[in-house]
C-alpha cells in the first residue's frame, strides 16, 4: 500500500513543504474513489459485481419512506457536489506539483549552470597560477575564448593599462566579429572611462540606456556596431591594472546582477595575474638594472684613463636603450655654473641631435632642485610645476623633450655635473625602485667624473712639466741644434755670394745661377725643418691625439739629434721594422719621450771608456697588441741598485742631472696606455724602450 506513494513522491521529486498538502489530499483522493464506484459507499463485490450490504439497503428504503423521493435524490446531487470540489482540489494540487516541479528544475538548472561557470573560473584560476611569465596573455586569451562560449556573448577583451598611458591588449572574438580598438581610448569614451577609473561596473543593454552625458560614448559605440556591453574595472589594492569588456554586436543582452557577479569573480582572477605578471616583469627589469650597475661599477673601477671617455659613452647607450629612451649624455658645469657641457652622449638612431651646451638659465627651476642633490623626473612636461617651472617647462619644449629623469652628481657636496635620459616621442613612465638605482649609478658616474677631472689637472701639470722638459732638452742640444742650423745657412750664404760673382762677370752663365739658386731653395727648406722640428717640440698646447705611424715619428727624432751625435762622434743607427700598425697618440709628446731616452743613451755612451760608439734606435711588433720603440746604447750600462728607481721623480745617476727627464717619459707613456722599462744588455750598454697600444681603426 505505500509503495506507490513513495514512487509517486520519488517521481514528482516533491520537496518538504509540498508534502503535507499531498498527506491531507490523499484521503479525499479515497473517498471519492469510494463514492464514485458502483453501489455507492459501503458497496461491495459478489461474483464480481459491487453490490450495496443488506443493511445497507433497508436503511435506504426505510429512510426513502420517512423522507420521500425527492430528499433522496437531493442527498445524491450533494454527494456528487463533494466528489466533483474533490476533483477539483486534487487537479489544484496536482498543478502546484508540477509547477513546483518546474520551478525546481529550473533552480537546478540555475544552480548547474552556476557550478559549471564556478567550476570554469577555477581551472582559469588554476591555469594561470602555474603558467609561465611568457605565456599569461595567451592563457588569458584562451580563459575569455571559453568565457564567450559559455555566456554566448560575442566578444571579450582584456586591456591592461600599464605606465606612460600605453595599453596592452588581450582580445577574442567569435567569427565573424572582428576585434576592435581598446575602450577607454582618448577621447572616445570619456563618460564610460570616468566611471570604470573610480571602479565602477559599466552597463547597458541597449544604446538608448547611456545617460545624456555620454552623448560621445553613444556615437562611438554606434560607430563601432556595439549594441550592449559590460565594463569591468580590474584593480588590486586599490590600483587600476586595466578593465574587462564583453560585448554584444549581434543582438541585444541583458546583464542580469547575478551575470555581472559570476563575470566580476572571473575579473578578479584575471587581475590577479595582471599583478603577477607585473610583479614578476617589474623584478626582472630590476635585476637586469642591478646586473647593469654592477657591470658598469666594475668596468668604471678598472680602467685606464685613456678607456673612460669610451666606456662612458658604452654605459649611456646601454642605460638609454635599458629606459627605452632617445637621449643619454654627462654635462659637467662650468667653472661660473653658468653652462652646462655636454661631454659625453649617445642618440638612438633617427633622434635629433642633443645640443652640446645648455644654458643654466634656461633650466633655473630644475638646476634649483638639482643644486639640492634632488633628483628631477617627469613623465609628460606638464608635470613640471606650472609657474615656478615655467622657463624650463618653454626650454623642454624647445628642446622636443617629452620625458626625462635627470641625477645631480656631486662629490664632496659639489655639483660636478648631470647624468640625463630624455626621450623625444613617447612618455616615460620612471619608477621609483629603478630611478633610486639610478642614483647608485649617478654616485659611480660622479666618481668617474671627479677622478676625470683630477686627471685632466694632472695632464695639465704633466704637459706643463713636460714642456719644461723639452725645453731644457732643447738646452742641452743647444751645440747640436746650432750645428743642423748652421749648415743649411753656411750653404746658402756660400751659394749667394757665388751668384753674385758670376752675375758681376761680363758672361752670364744661366744653367750655374739656376743651379745656385735650386741649391739655395734646397737649404732653405733644410733649416726651415730644423725650425719647424723646433717650433713643435717647445709649443705648449692640449694633446692631440692622432694616428701615428712609428717608423716616422722616430726617424724625426733622429735626424733632430744627428748634429748631436756627430758633436759626440757617436754614430746613429736606425733598425725600423717594417709594415708596423700606427698607434694613436700625441706626436710631440711621444717625440719627447724618444728623444729624452736618445739623450740618455748618448749621455752613457760619453761616459764609456769603450771603442764602439754606436746608438740603435728600433722598432718592432710587440704582443698581443702594441708596438714597441727601444733604445740601445754601447755605454756603461746602468747599476743594478739604480735600475729599480731611475724612473722615479728627482733620482738620478747624472751630476748635473735632475731627475726629472725619466720620470716626465714613465707619465707620458703610462698617460697613452703603455709601459716604459729598462734592462742591460749581455754584451754591454742598456737598452731603454717603451710600448704603445695599436690604434683601434674603428675609434
Amino acid at each position: 500500500m505505500t509503495a506507490g506513494p513513495e514512487r509517486l513522491l520519488r517521481s514528482l521529486r516533491v520537496s518538504g513543504p509540498v508534502l503535507p498538502l499531498l498527506l491531507l489530499a490523499l484521503p479525499g483522493l479515497f473517498l471519492t474513489f469510494l463514492c464514485a464506484r458502483p453501489g455507492g459507499l459501503g458497496a461491495e463485490t459478489r461474483g464480481g459485481a459491487w453490490v450495496q450490504p443488506a443493511y445497507a439497503a433497508a436503511q435506504a428504503q426505510l429512510a426513502a419512506a420517512t423522507a420521500g423521493g425527492g430528499e433522496v435524490s437531493g442527498w445524491v446531487s450533494s454527494r456528487w457536489l463533494a466528489v466533483g470540489l474533490l476533483v477539483v482540489l486534487e487537479a489544484l494540487v496536482i498543478a502546484g506539483l508540477v509547477l513546483e516541479r518546474i520551478r525546481r528544475a529550473r533552480l537546478e538548472g540555475l544552480l548547474a549552470e552556476r557550478l559549471r561557470f564556478e567550476s570554469l573560473v577555477s581551472e582559469l584560476s588554476a591555469r594561470l597560477i602555474p603558467v609561465s611569465l611568457g605565456d599569461v596573455d595567451t592563457e588569458i586569451e584562451r580563459g575569455l575564448q571559453r568565457v564567450v562560449e559559455f555566456l554566448r556573448m560575442d566578444r571579450a577583451s582584456l586591456i591592461e593599462y600599464v605606465p606612460a598611458g600605453t595599453v596592452v591588449r588581450i582580445a577574442w572574438a567569435v567569427q565573424g566579429v572582428d576585434r576592435m580598438a581598446p575602450i577607454l581610448e582618448a577621447g572616445q569614451f570619456p563618460w564610460a572611462a570616468g566611471r570604470v577609473q573610480r571602479g565602477e561596473v559599466v552597463r547597458f543593454s541597449r544604446i538608448d540606456e547611456l545617460p545624456q552625458e555620454a552623448a560621445t560614448d553613444r556615437k562611438s559605440f554606434q560607430a563601432l556596431g556595439i549594441r550592449s556591453s559590460l565594463a569591468i574595472p580590474l584593480s588590486v589594492r586599490g590600483a587600476m591594472l586595466g578593465v574587462l569588456v564583453f560585448d554584444s554586436l549581434r543582438a541585444e543582452r541583458t546583464w542580469a546582477a547575478e551575470v555581472v557577479q559570476r563575470l566580476q569573480l572571473l575579473g578578479e582572477v584575471f587581475a590577479g595575474a595582471l599583478e603577477r605578471k607585473r610583479l614578476e616583469l617589474l623584478l626582472a627589469e630590476r635585476l637586469r638594472f642591478e646586473t647593469l650597475l654592477s657591470e658598469q661599477s666594475a668596468m668604471f673601477s678598472s680602467l685606464s684613463a685613456t678607456e673612460v671617455d669610451r666606456e662612458i659613452k658604452r654605459a649611456l647607450r646601454r642605460i638609454a636603450d635599458f629606459f627605452k629612451a632617445d637621449w643619454g649624455s654627462l654635462a659637467e658645469l662650468s667653472h661660473d655654473t653658468r653652462m652646462a657641457r655636454i661631454t659625453h652622449s649617445w642618440v638612438t638612431e633617427g633622434a635629433a641631435p642633443r645640443p652640446s651646451t645648455v644654458s643654466l638659465a634656461d633650466i633655473p627651476w630644475v638646476m634649483g632642485r638639482l643644486q639640492g642633490g634632488e633628483m628631477v623626473r617627469f613623465s609628460r612636461v606638464e608635470e613640471l610645476p606650472e609657474d615656478a617651472a615655467a622657463v624650463d617647462r618653454e626650454t623642454y619644449r624647445k628642446l622636443g623633450i617629452t620625458s626625462q629623469v635627470e641625477v645631480p652628481l656631486k662629490v664632496g657636496g659639489a655639483l660636478l655635473g648631470t647624468l640625463t635620459f630624455s626621450t623625444l616621442g613617447a612618455e616615460r613612465a620612471w619608477p621609483d625602485e629603478l630611478v633610486q638605482r639610478l642614483q647608485l649609478l649617478g654616485e659611480v658616474f660622479a666618481n668617474v667624473l671627479s677622478r676625470r677631472q683630477s686627471e685632466m689637472e694632472a695632464q695639465r701639470l704633466r704637459r706643463d712639466l713636460a714642456h719644461v722638459g723639452r725645453v731644457s732638452t732643447m738646452g742641452a742640444l743647444t751645440a747640436s741644434l746650432a750645428h743642423e742650423l748652421n749648415q743649411p745657412l753656411t750653404a746658402i750664404l756660400s751659394n749667394a755670394q757665388a751668384a753674385q760673382r758670376l752675375l758681376r762677370s761680363d758672361a752670364v752663365k744661366r744653367d750655374e745661377i739656376l743651379e745656385i739658386l735650386t741649391e739655395i731653395v734646397e737649404d732653405d727648406k733644410r733649416a726651415g725643418e730644423v725650425i719647424y722640428r723646433l717650433r713643435g717640440l717647445l709649443k705648449k698646447g692640449g694633446l692631440e691625439f692622432t694616428l701615428l705611424d712609428v717608423n716616422e715619428m722616430v726617424g724625426e727624432v733622429a735626424r733632430l739629434v744627428s748634429g748631436d751625435a756627430v758633436l759626440r762622434n757617436v754614430t746613429v743607427r736606425l733598425d725600423l721594422a717594417p709594415h708596423l700598425p700606427p698607434v694613436r697618440g700625441d706626436r710631440v709628446q711621444l717625440q719627447q719621450v724618444v728623444m729624452n731616452l736618445v739623450l740618455n743613451g748618448l749621455d752613457a755612451i760619453r761616459e764609456s771608456a769603450g771603442t764602439e760608439r754606436t746608438l740603435v734606435l728600433w722598432t718592432a711588433k710587440d704582443e698581443p697588441a702594441a708596438v714597441r720603440i727601444a733604445v740601445r746604447d754601447s755605454g756603461t750600462g746602468i747599476d743594478e741598485v739604480d735600475l729599480d728607481h731611475i724612473f722615479q721623480a728627482f733620482y738620478t745617476t747624472k751630476t748635473d742631472g735632475l731627475g726629472m727627464g725619466l720620470a716626465i717619459a714613465l707619465s707620458i707613456v703610462e698617460a697613452h696606455g703603455g709601459r716604459l722599462a729598462a734592462r742591460n744588455n749581455t754584451d754591454g750598454g742598456a737598452t731603454l724602450s717603451f710600448t704603445l697600444p695599436v690604434a683601434d681603426q674603428a675609434a
